[in-house]
């Protein structure tokens, strides 16, 4: 096995255990909701909280790391990661709670966005651009084994064994990236990263593709945020049947993110487009299938397949695209991509939350289907400027 795939395994390692923090409260707004004596609704901050502290603390704090040695920044980050998520266990407040997770997301996003650059340089000229879909694909497994179990271990023996085993998870990845991230230095920074963010965005090539990512991404987080409750309170499905199917849903989106990173290679604004259309279909035939004994489950498969599907085409299309625009600032650039992903989940959730209090659970996946169809307007203003 070459250098370049066991960094990329390691690496993996560590956005396992970051895509389980993220994710796993999906699994446990019910369970923290009680012990926390506040609404499911508010619980479900945790999740877009976690977002917004990602999508606004990611690319500000990377703009003060570029001069770090990445093995450096990337162990600290983890033990970071690993400490907040212990605090967030034994946190006595929903206040605490939710600072620890703000905090834990902005360490998550500059791993995410430092270490998908990095892993993009280390790859070989013809895997360029499935380089990120490794950083992905352990966000991916922790759907299919980390949400599932650490839903389990909430139910059992509760929500903060979760957060405990997930700061576990993350000195794993620390020792991941000591053994297998060679000690070289980033490349230096001569210019001010900070002013960066400004010279990224300026550029319209890139600012509609964050925006793409934004609305692509929040389409999905509309009902996928409050999945449980639907399938609880819609479909009927039994508390351990939500486990299965959450594992069911992770499987796909598995799947779909190994065809995402092959796609990706490609380099090319139809593959997301024709991704963001995928989406929209599967979202309306939610329609039908999810209120269905039995169909909810094809239903669940098809929204894993897609959801994750262009996030690597994303990641690698804002890092090349930065590369011949804005060199000096592709660190800064991927933070921004990852902010737009996480701007997506928290709009999502948002909109989520707005759908489900006042139009009904049943509504979520048309209001997605929407949001995904604006997603595919920006793809054609997009291509016009290409």
């Amino acid at each position: 096995m070459s250098k370049y795939y066991k960094i990329a395994i390691a690496l993996a390692v560590s956005t396992f255990a970051i895509g389980t923090t993220e994710f796993v409260p999906v699994g446990m707004l019910t369970d923290i909701a009680q012990d926390m004596h506040v609404s499911t609704g508010m619980i479900g901050l945790l999740v877009t909280g976690y977002a917004i502290a990602q999508a606004i603390g990611a690319p500000i704090a990377t703009s003060f790391v570029g001069r770090i040695a990445r093995r450096q920044l990337f162990a600290w980050l983890m033990i970071a990661f690993a400490v907040l998520n212990l605090l967030s266990a034994s946190a006595p407040t929903y206040g605490i709670l939710l600072g620890t997770r703000a905090l834990t997301a902005v360490v998550h996003g500059v791993f995410f966005a430092t270490a998908s650059v990095y892993l993009t340089k280390l790859a070989p000229v013809d895997k360029k651009g499935e380089a990120a879909s490794w950083l992905f694909g352990g966000l991916t497994v922790a759907t299919v084994f980390g949400v599932p179990f650490g839903t389990y271990l909430g139910e059992a023996v509760g929500w903060r064994a979760t957060f405990a085993v997930v700061g576990l998870l993350g000195v794993f990845g620390w020792l991941g990236v000591l053994t297998q991230v060679p000690k070289t230095a980033a490349p230096l920074v001569t210019d001010n990263q900070l002013a960066g963010i400004i010279t990224v965005i300026r550029h319209p090539k890139i600012s509609l593709t964050l925006l793409m990512a934004t609305l692509g991404f929040g389409s999905s987080f509309v009902l996928y945020t409050y999945i449980r409750p639907y399938l609880q309170q819609v479909t009927g499905v039994s508390t351990a049947g939500v486990v299965g199917v959450l594992v069911l849903y992770g499987a796909f989106v598995t799947v779909g993110n190994v065809i995402g990173g092959r796609l990706a290679n490609r380099q090319a604004l139809g593959v997301v487009a024709g991704i963001l259309v995928a989406q929209i279909v599967v979202q309306l035939l939610q329609l039908l299938l999810l209120p269905r004994p039995g169909w909810y489950l094809v239903g669940i498969a098809l929204l894993g397949l897609v959801a994750f599907m262009g996030n690597a085409s994303l990641q690698s299309r804002i890092i090349m695209t930065t590369t011949e625009l804005a060199p000096a600032h592709t660190d800064v650039a991927s933070a921004l991509n990852v902010s737009a992903l996480n701007f997506g989940i928290a709009g999502g959730s948002f909109v989520g939350n707005a759908v489900m209090s006042y139009a009904g659970l049943q509504m979520l996946p048309l209001v997605g289907a929407v949001i995904g169809g604006v997603a595919v307007l920006v793809v054609a203003l997009l291509r016009r400027i290409n």
